[in-house]
């Protein structure tokens, strides 16, 4: 597994850790078949980020993860690769959730 890189988000809770983890989870081949590429990273990601602020105990302001995810989902589905992704979407959200 990748390890996590060091973020600003969150005080430490790095988005890193969590598209390491959502990039390499394989899903059920019957989750695969009725949603498509972006929706099944999106999922990943949501449940990820999810997982990485409890362990935190911090609050993400409203809207940041679907944004983060959705961000990550949406350039996998155009061609981007799981880094190249992970590193534009952690700048965009950032600038649009400075905390």
């Amino acid at each position: 597994m990748t390890a996590a890189l060091p973020s600003p988000w969150l005080g430490g809770v790095g988005l890193g850790l969590v598209l390491a983890v959502a990039g390499s989870l394989e899903p059920a081949a019957g989750a695969a078949s009725g949603q498509g590429v972006g929706a099944i990273v999106r999922t990943f990601c949501l449940s990820a980020f999810e997982a990485e602020l409890a362990r935190s105990g911090k609050t993400a302001p409203a809207g940041m993860a679907d944004y983060a995810c959705s961000c990550v989902a949406d350039r996998i589905e155009g061609g981007s690769g799981l880094d190249e992704a992970r590193a534009s979407c952690r700048q965009a959200t950032t600038r649009r959730f400075p905390i």
